[in-house]
């Protein structure tokens, strides 16, 4: 092609003596001066390739001159020109200017708007077209049902899906592959699948769309049976459908079909490949595998800032979060540019692993970057601060969010450390915002209830949960459970149980520890026993709910018995808190040197945790012997711990040995060590009391202790006369 200057390109040659002569000049006229015929379009594709809109807006002033607005060709070339620019209105300028249109104009200015998400001028478009009595093409019926996204636009698509069908273009997979992802995107996928049933012929991309689809929806098994269709078919797969069904499969399947997609992925060349190896890199992480996912990740020629996210998200759901945090303080020194959800992994490994001064100063590099209105960000920053302790951060952060979104509060909501009526009163702020409650926020305010006994406003939540419908899901059912519990109603407990559609097995812990805090070790046992013909096996959390129903109800021998078999039968390797549960056990069952041989065979007889309880069953059967030696390990191992002192001086004392007791609190004291004063609170007409040991700063103080000491003086009387 011959290139003229652009002097030359853009001089005008002299204007005609008539009008209609300018109406009918052809670009063929030109030639010989301008190649006009020749260069206009290919400095179009020049400019747009180019990224250089002056040379573009050059040719549209030139094509004006010349009356493009007679030539349907030439103004379509030009709506797309503006669209590729994302000039939305320029293209709409060109559009209301153009005398003559086709459906290549109506469909290629709807299609500028679908792609900037403006569905609804999309939807007026296609109303203008159909109101001029315009013919929609196949391309039409796609770009209108793409814009189609939400459940209230299900309407006009079925009304797409009806012209198709009238139209003939229901075998056309272009269209089809559209209505699948319309159908699948208004929560109707079962029509979306017959669609894709009916269709003869499908193409790669709509095997890939529906394969995806199914995955979006959980929905496993159909996602393998379309891939299955898929291998039987000629068609090669592209790195597309080895994505779509790794994700589908991603933490839903047996790592056994995992390592099978692996292998599909490697069989046909696409493993090296950014998006299979950044699923597969995932799909090994939400399994658990982080050292596959690593090898993976070392696969990959060029990582790109998706293949990190993966691998450090990876590290941080399997507890490998200093790795991760490593992981991100090598992308920052190397300069590699953060997206959101990179920073928001980034601050999930700080909470996981404690380590919130680096948290603290990731905030003050999102503030400096703007990314501190990103709602992903924000909430992770949120939670961060709330299980640092710092509700006071945690709650700014929250105020300055302009969409205060469920996810946000739920976040917050993990830095109440018990019920407040703060809680409360935000949440029926959001509540009056618009703001909808899920399941996770009603299991996160009955257990701040439970944690405080809470009866009157677990109450108020059970009552909201079943307004809404939340009382049916199971993880709520299993928080009003334990409310109930912890709130000494084991009625209202059984009843929760026994009213719940299906149970998991956190639902038999719940109701099994319920039994075991009140006491009632056989029907804790029995409800154990009922647990296992449900072919439910026990976990770690049901081991020592049992165990401790024993302990609290003399049944020593049975938790024996079950404490013997639960490696050997269950496979669950008994933890600290299960060796300090059998303690208790056999001392309050009087086998005392049982206790002390179970300690030091246990791994963990270095653990001031036993030894404590062993003090305090001796405390409790007046065990001198056996106390001294306990006594002597717990303050050797906990040399710095108030709590061990007080336990050891309250044990002497009730020996009657006060001048060893006298001894220890003197050493305590000398040490500088002293131990939060026990609070404990009662609530009363929806007000909470709150008394500290030994304080008389209530104002009712003297009426209680007057009632103290009747009830003393009547206890006293009693034991006179057994």
């Amino acid at each position: 092609m011959h290139i003229l200057s652009p002097t030359t390109l853009f001089s005008c040659p002299p204007k005609p003596q008539q009008t209609s002569q300018l109406k009918t000049a052809q670009p063929s006229s030109l030639n010989s001066s301008f190649n006009y015929s020749n260069d206009w379009q290919q400095l179009l594709q020049i400019s747009i390739g180019l990224g250089d809109i002056k040379l573009g807006q050059s040719i549209h002033g030139f094509l004006v001159k010349f009356g493009y607005k007679e030539d349907a060709f030439e103004g379509n070339n030009l709506i797309n020109l503006y669209i590729k620019f994302d000039r939305l209105t320029d293209a709409r300028r060109v559009f209301d200017e153009m005398l003559v249109r086709n459906i290549v104009t109506w469909t290629s200015l709807i299609n500028g708007y679908s792609q900037i998400n403006d569905t609804e001028t999309v939807f007026q478009i296609a109303h203008q077209m159909y109101q001029f009595e315009e013919e929609f093409n196949e391309h039409t019926c796609a770009v209108i049902l793409r814009s189609c996204k939400t459940p209230k636009d299900q309407i006009l698509g079925e009304q797409i899906h009806g012209y198709v069908i009238k139209s003939g273009f229901e075998e056309n997979v272009f269209v089809s592959t559209s209505l699948i992802s319309f159908y699948s995107k208004s929560g109707y996928l079962a029509a979306g699948e017959t669609v894709f049933k009916n269709l003869h012929y499908k193409d790669l991309r709509c095997f890939n769309t529906m394969i995806s689809e199914f995955g979006k929806a959980g929905n496993v098994e159909k996602a393998i049976q379309v891939f299955l269709c898929f291998l039987n078919s000629d068609l090669e797969p592209s790195d597309y459908t080895c994505t779509s069904m790794i994700s589908a499969c991603s933490g839903y399947t047996s790592m056994e079909e995992g390592r099978q997609l692996h292998g599909f992925a490697i069989k046909y060349g696409l493993v090296r490949e950014n998006s299979v190896g950044n699923s597969l890199i995932t799909m090994y992480g939400n399994h658990g595998i982080v050292e596959h996912a690593m090898n993976i990740f070392k696969g990959i020629s060029e990582p790109n800032l998706i293949s990190w996210t993966a691998l450090l998200s990876g590290y941080v759901r399997n507890g490998c979060s200093e790795r991760a945090l490593t992981g991100f303080l090598y992308m920052l020194a190397h300069g590699m540019c953060f997206d959101s959800s990179c920073f928001a992994t980034w601050l999930d490994g700080c909470s996981e692993c404690r380590s919130f001064e680096m948290g603290a100063q990731i905030h003050g590099l999102l503030m400096k970057l703007g990314y501190i209105s990103d709602m992903n960000v924000a909430t992770s920053l949120i939670d961060l601060y709330a299980k640092w302790g710092n509700l006071q951060s945690a709650k700014v952060v929250f105020n300055m969010l302009s969409d205060r979104t469920t996810a946000a509060f739920n976040a917050i909501l993990a830095g109440f450390t018990g019920y407040e009526e703060h809680a409360m009163i935000l949440f029926n702020q959001l509540r009056q915002e618009g703001t909808t409650p899920d399941a996770i926020t009603f299991s996160r305010l009955l257990c701040l209830c439970a944690d405080q006994a809470c009866l009157s406003p677990g109450k108020s939540l059970h009552g909201y949960t079943i307004k809404t419908g939340f009382e049916a899901d199971v993880t709520v059912s299993n928080a009003i459970i334990t409310m109930y519990a912890k709130c000494g109603t084991i009625e209202d407990s059984h009843r929760m149980f026994n009213g719940m559609t299906s149970h998991d097995l956190i639902s038999w812990n719940a109701i099994i520890s319920a039994y075991s805090l009140h006491g009632l070790g056989r029907e804790a046992l029995s409800l154990f026993e009922e647990m296992k013909t449900k072919q439910l096996f026990p976990d770690e959390v049901t081991v020592l709910a049992v165990l401790q129903a024993c302990s609290y109800s003399g049944l020593w021998e049975s938790g024996c018995h079950l404490f013997d078999e639960m490696e050997s039968r269950y496979g669950i390797q008994p933890l600290i808190e299960h060796f300090a549960c059998m303690v208790d056990l056999l001392g309050r069952a009087g086998h005392l040197l049982d206790a002390v041989s179970l300690i030091k065979k246990s791994p963990f007889i270095d653990s001031p945790l036993l030894w404590r309880t062993l003090v305090h069953v001796c405390k409790i059967h007046g065990d001198l012997k056996v106390g001294k030696i306990a006594s002597k390990y717990l303050l050797d191992l906990a040399p710095k711990e108030a709590g061990s002192y007080i336990l050891v001086s309250n044990f002497y004392a009730g020996e009657g040995m006060f001048d060893e007791a006298a001894k220890v609190r003197t050493f305590m004291n000398d040490m500088k060590l002293s131990k939060e004063a026990g609070c404990s609170w009662i609530e009363i007409d929806n007000k909470f009391h709150w008394f500290m040991a030994g304080e008389k700063d209530h104002p009712d103080s003297a009426e209680i202790y007057k009632q103290l000491n009747l009830l003393r003086n009547e206890m006293n009387g009693n034991l006179m006369f057994e």
